[in-house]
């Protein structure tokens, strides 16, 4: 559906897919594990990674529980869109709107901005993404502070993808062109039902996790390399900046600054 546009796929400390983009001409970097999902540090540097790779104006970023049904048909319109979730809220909203007026004056972090899931199927325009997402505007929220005050979610990366961009006054509304399957793989809970993306969660589960690699396909990628094999992060809340340095010899793919979890929020 998009012969012309650019990919950069990245993983997670996990399989090797440069043979598929030497075949099929995309970008490919392999980050070590991180289980960034729930580590902001990280999962926002790598989307900052990403967009300085692709130069283009906007990028669509997709994950694993995402399929592709067509082309988009309502082109971006605003700096970030997602998928539509109804009735949804953040805290905090007078802090981060505090931060964002420092670059854009007058900005309101609105109940409509707050309704757009930045998930897998989200765009987000390059500027703001380089802005919003470099190293030193990330650090400048206090995520312990929003974490300790409000919820433990923010760390998330959908949720730290709302704050993060708010934070620097830009706009974020959902958008027609990412549905919602939740209750029902066919009829969206959100979402057009034509809509170019898709993102699974909820009693549907997640299709896409059951798919197994054909072994006609087996050479277009390779397994994780030994490095990584048994340092695998799946907990929450266990980022050290530190100690990602000492295994992995450099801050490649996650935030050079560095973050300490406050002794008050994981006691």
């Amino acid at each position: 559906f998009f012969p012309g546009s650019p990919i950069y796929i990245m993983s997670d400390g996990n399989m090797d897919f440069s043979p598929l983009c030497e075949l099929e001409g995309c970008m490919f970097t392999l980050c070590p594990p991180a289980n960034d999902r729930w580590h902001p540090w990280p999962f926002l540097r790598r989307l900052y990674d990403a967009a300085v790779s692709l130069k283009t104006e906007f990028v669509i970023m997709l994950e694993p529980d995402n399929t592709i049904h067509g082309p988009i048909k309502q082109p971006p319109q605003h700096d970030a869109g997602g998928l539509l979730v109804k009735e949804r809220g953040f805290a905090g909203a007078d802090y981060v709107n505090k931060l964002a007026r420092e670059r854009v004056p007058g900005f309101s972090w609105s109940k409509k901005n707050m309704q757009a899931g930045l998930c897998g199927g989200a765009y987000f325009r390059t500027e703001a993404i380089l802005d919003a997402l470099s190293d030193q505007n990330v650090m400048k929220l206090d995520w312990n502070m929003l974490g300790d005050k409000f919820t433990k979610e923010i760390f998330s990366s959908d949720f730290a993808l709302q704050y993060a961009l708010a934070a620097r006054g830009w706009t974020i509304l959902p958008w027609e062109e990412a549905a919602q399957m939740h209750n029902d793989k066919e009829i969206p809970f959100s979402g057009r039902k034509d809509a170019a993306f898709r993102h699974y969660s909820g009693p549907v589960g997640k299709p896409t996790y059951e798919l197994q690699l054909q072994p006609s396909d087996s050479r277009l990628a390779k397994e994780r390399p030994a490095k990584f094999q048994g340092k695998d992060s799946n907990c929450q809340m266990c980022y050290n900046h530190e100690r990602y340095v000492a295994l992995w010899g450099s801050s490649k793919c996650t935030n050079e600054l560095p973050f300490e979890y406050s002794d008050k929020l994981i006691d």
